[in-house]
């Protein structure tokens, strides 16, 4: 049987958290929040009511879930309190570094917002918890596939129009139906060419030739997810060979029906393979979850010990876009 998971232990370990999505980081009570500020109403009357009602049916009212959320989100003040807010949970979890995700192509595409005022919002709340918390936070907008290429560089204009700081990578986001049709890789060069990094979502339900495309068309040097690399060795050596971190999210995958159980999730295989694993709750509300109910599921999946889990929590920290003084720093436990 399983040692119970040493949840004290793991809170402890300084770790990184370099797969989780802004929008879908809101927790309920910021929900009814922001809710009341925009005289929007609520699905629910109480935080339990909310988190009730967060628990979808399928991918379609996951995505009514994720819409509506985003709705909320209308001034900088909105930005600022939702980053605030997850980087003081991340914060109680032992968390030292958090990488945003934040749908650039959303905000500045479909929802034709100012990016410099969501991008204000967003830095302010990032400044505001490191002064609380002393926790660092990078942001890495992400392009929406299915809009198109066009649109993908739409968004990334503006965005590199107004670098900031903490700006430190793009990514991609979204069904990957179009990638071989539509050349989403000159945005990925537009972007490293103005000294950014670069990461993809890739491999969550889809096959091994999205992760391999990622590395191949967009030089990505994280993949978010990656679990479907396990179906072609190759890509699994290639992954391993140039030394490209998976950041995946085992209670995503199961909430979205990646895998139909967390006893068949590849997590081990792909320990086993050498690939190098981080661990993030991706949209944690919306999937019942938080960054160490993941490393408790990596426990239990893995039959890991607690060596075991300082590595997962030490690649997160080395694997991250952070300079390199931070991270020295944390992983010497300064």
């Amino acid at each position: 049987m399983t040692t119970p998971f040493p949840a004290d232990f793991a809170r402890s370990l300084p770790k990184a958290e370099l797969h989780v999505h802004l929008e879908g980081s809101v927790d309920p009570a910021t929900m009814l929040r922001l809710a009341e500020r925009h005289g929007v109403e609520a699905p629910a009357i109480d935080v339990a009511g909310i988190d009730e009602w967060l628990r979808f049916d399928g991918f379609p009212s996951f995505l009514d879930r994720y819409f509506w959320v985003c709705g909320l989100l209308r001034t900088a003040d909105d930005f600022a309190d939702i980053a605030h807010a997850y980087l003081a949970t991340a914060h109680a979890q032992g968390a030292v570094h958090v990488e945003f995700h934040v749908s650039s192509s959303y905000h500045i595409v479909e929802r034709e917002a100012d990016w410099s005022e969501v991008l204000g919002g967003v830095v302010a709340g990032c400044e505001r918890a490191e002064a609380d918390f002393g926790i660092s936070s990078l942001l890495i907008p992400d392009l929406s596939p299915h809009l198109g290429a066009g649109a993908a560089h739409r968004a990334l204009d503006v965005v590199l129009a107004e670098l900031h700081p903490r700006v430190v990578a793009v990514g991609m986001g979204g069904p990957a139906d179009n990638w071989l049709e539509e050349d989403f890789g000159s945005a990925f060069a537009r972007a490293r060419d103005a000294g950014l990094r670069t990461v993809s979502h890739a491999g969550e339900h889809g096959p091994a030739w999205e992760v391999r495309h990622a590395l191949e068309q967009f030089g990505a040097e994280r993949i978010q997810h990656g679990i479907g690399a396990m179906g072609d060795p190759e890509v699994v050596a290639m992954l391993v060979e140039e030394g490209v971190a998976c950041d995946v999210c085992p209670g995503s995958n199961l909430a979205l029906a990646a895998v139909p159980s967390l006893d068949v999730h590849p997590l081990p295989a792909m320990l086993d393979s050498g690939i190098t694993v981080t661990l993030g709750s991706d949209d944690p509300p919306l999937f019942g979850t938080d960054l160490l109910s993941e490393y408790r599921h990596a426990w239990n999946l893995c039959d890991l010990d607690e060596s075991g889990l300082r590595v997962l929590a030490e690649n997160s920290l080395v694997e991250s876009f952070a300079s390199t003084a931070a991270i020295e720093g944390w992983l010497a436990g300064d």
